[in-house]
């Protein structure tokens, strides 16, 4: 109560603001109005005034003279990955001169690993840095119940669902939220924790459509990051779904939904986001402000791109009580950019604190540790590796895209059909003894092996490969640097990316993390793969959240019946 006080003796002309920004042009997001010759006062890290100057400056206030320039709230960034191979600290540097200053983020990547612990120190690692975040609760939904034996009860996630920090449970697949037994009722039942307690569920309906997508939404799905293109957009937002557009590292959506903005429509339910950022990325894109930038330059009205990154992406979260507008009681968190069409950040803000100023940040991130159990994840063993059949009819993964596959049946006797066809394992890292050897198609590799231990969804260590020493190597030297990504040809180890946080995280400098994985792409490339991010169609193969046949330490695994299934095909 009195800190509202406070607000309001500012603003009455009373106590004098800690900052005053003067001669702004302030983008009012309720109204799409670009508003000149505006002051913003601040006190106490918020909002007090915003509008012509209602009384005389006090000595007591720092004076920003914004110089006609553009006023906008601190970007929100509604869905990603923070630690999608980066580390906090790494990441926070990078989004700062962009403009973003809320970040609601997915927490799966170290509890696919480490369970609730995982959870636990990530979330700490998010407290008292110079940016704000929220963070979901990971479902965990794994392809069988096997790569879901990280996943907590239910029960021990509900003071982290309590934690205001907290809004909600992140995506849940939809084909996972449908499966019958244990793991169908899991997920469910997480998301019922959710809602009851006025918290979001976020969705992932790729492939869902006409029935099945009203069954999704029915049971209180709120959002969406996965449409691709404008009939799916529509659909969803007919439906009452918060549309999150995607534009970042894993896909890039905005040039196959923009006809979307050409429609006579209410876009308030459409949400700009990045779904993560890689190291490349940062360096050569940006992070937000590179989606942003591209929707400009598609030429989406200012107005709508900047709700899409501001306001609508609060109220979905229902924070916009906080953040999301230029207005009076909200944090002061906001960007000065030179115009309405020119986005390029002069100065960022936070909570009233000034984090970039002149080209660069002015704030350092808070420095996170973990314990060390986190950085011995890769514990497979000496075992020979699983027989590969000479003859025989044989089930193969064929990438149908760098991310999509589907099941063929081949007979390996059958030279044409078997070109480009290159044995892939799965093993479990978590100290199991269980490995599964199948078969890729498509990849295009021609000498070595590439593995990673940084698979979605699943514990398991991948390696694909032309030969077996080649993936004798790469598992080896998975195992001495703690995970990441490596490339071998024999015994000789070319290029390698060392995660050795949970086997899926970098502590080092983005620079050097950019260089390490253009390496591997490099050597990749040089030896006949030509998709684009081929360590990232490595670390989807055992993942539920994109068809068609996948692939676990047991098996394949049918993602339509998840069925599990053998390598080799009786007549």
């Amino acid at each position: 109560m009195e800190k509202r006080k406070r607000l309001s003796e500012v603003a009455l002309g009373i106590l004098p603001p800690d900052t005053v920004i003067r001669n702004g042009t302030v983008f009012n997001v309720f109204t799409k109005e670009f508003i000149k010759g505006q002051s913003i006062w601040i006190k106490d890290g918020r909002i007090a005034y915003v509008g012509f100057e209602a009384h005389p400056m006090r000595d007591k206030a720092e004076v920003i003279d914004a110089q006609g320039m553009a006023l906008l709230p601190g970007l929100i960034d509604g869905h990603t990955h923070i630690i999608s191979r980066t580390n906090i600290e790494e990441f926070i540097r990078y989004v700062i001169p962009g403009g973003t200053t809320t970040v609601i983020t997915e927490t799966i990547e170290l509890a696919t690993i480490a369970g609730k612990d995982g959870i636990d120190y990530f979330v700490k690692g998010l407290e008292g840095q110079p940016i704000r975040f929220f963070y979901t609760i990971p479902p965990l939904c794994g392809l069988t119940s096997v790569e879901e034996i990280q996943a907590p009860p239910n029960r021990e996630l509900l003071p982290l669902l309590q934690d205001p920090r907290c809004l909600g449970v992140g995506e849940i697949y939809w084909g996972n939220l449908f499966l019958e037994g244990f793991q169908g009722e899991r997920v469910r039942e997480l998301a019922s924790m959710a809602l009851d307690l006025g918290k979001r569920v976020e969705g992932h309906s790729a492939g869902a459509t006409g029935v099945k997508l009203q069954a999704y939404f029915g049971f209180g799905i709120s959002s969406c990051h996965e449409p691709i293109t404008e009939e799916e957009v529509i659909e969803r937002l007919r439906l009452g779904c918060w549309v999150m557009i995607r534009e970042g590292a894993i896909r890039k959506e905005l040039d196959g939904v923009k006809g979307i903005f050409s429609r006579k429509l209410d876009f308030r339910r459409l949400i700009l986001s990045t779904d993560g950022m890689d190291p490349q990325g940062f360096l050569e894109e940006g992070y937000l402000d590179a989606a942003l930038k591209t929707a400009l330059k598609m030429g989406v009205p200012p107005e709508i791109v900047y709700q899409m990154v501001t306001l609508n992406v609060a109220e979905h979260f229902r924070i916009d009580h906080l953040v999301g507008s230029l207005s009076p009681g909200k944090m002061a968190d906001l960007v000065i950019i030179p115009s309405p069409g020119e986005y390029a950040p002069q100065l960022v803000m936070c909570e009233g604190k000034t984090i970039f100023k002149d080209g660069k940040p002015t704030v350092e991130p808070r420095k996170v540790s973990f314990p060390d159990s986190m950085f011995h994840t890769v514990n497979v063993q000496d075992n020979p590796l699983p027989p590969i059949p000479s003859k025989g009819r044989v089930r193969v993964m064929e990438l149908v895209s760098r991310l999509v596959t589907k099941e063929k049946i081949l007979d390996l006797e059958d030279r044409e059909a078997m070109r480009d066809v290159i044995p892939i394992l799965a093993f479990d890292r978590l100290g199991g003894k269980e490995s599964f050897m199948g078969f890729l198609k498509g990849f295009g590799l021609q000498r070595g092996a590439l593995g990673s231990t940084m698979s979605w969804d699943t514990a398991d260590l991948m390696v694909a490969g032309c030969d077996m020493t080649s993936m004798k190597t790469v598992i080896g030297r998975l195992k001495e640097i703690g995970g990441g990504a490596v490339y071998a040809i024999g015994e000789d180890v070319l290029a390698e990316f060392p995660a050795p946080l949970c086997g899926v995280i970098s502590l080092k400098s983005m620079t050097v993390m950019r260089e390490e994985m253009k390496g591997i792409e490099n050597s990749l490339r040089r030896n006949g793969v030509t998709w684009e991010r081929p360590v990232l169609t490595l670390d989807t193969l055992g993942s539920s959240a994109i068809p068609q046949l996948r692939i676990t330490h047991r098996g394949y695994a049918r993602l339509k019946d998840r069925e599990i299934l053998p390598l080799e095909v009786s007549v």
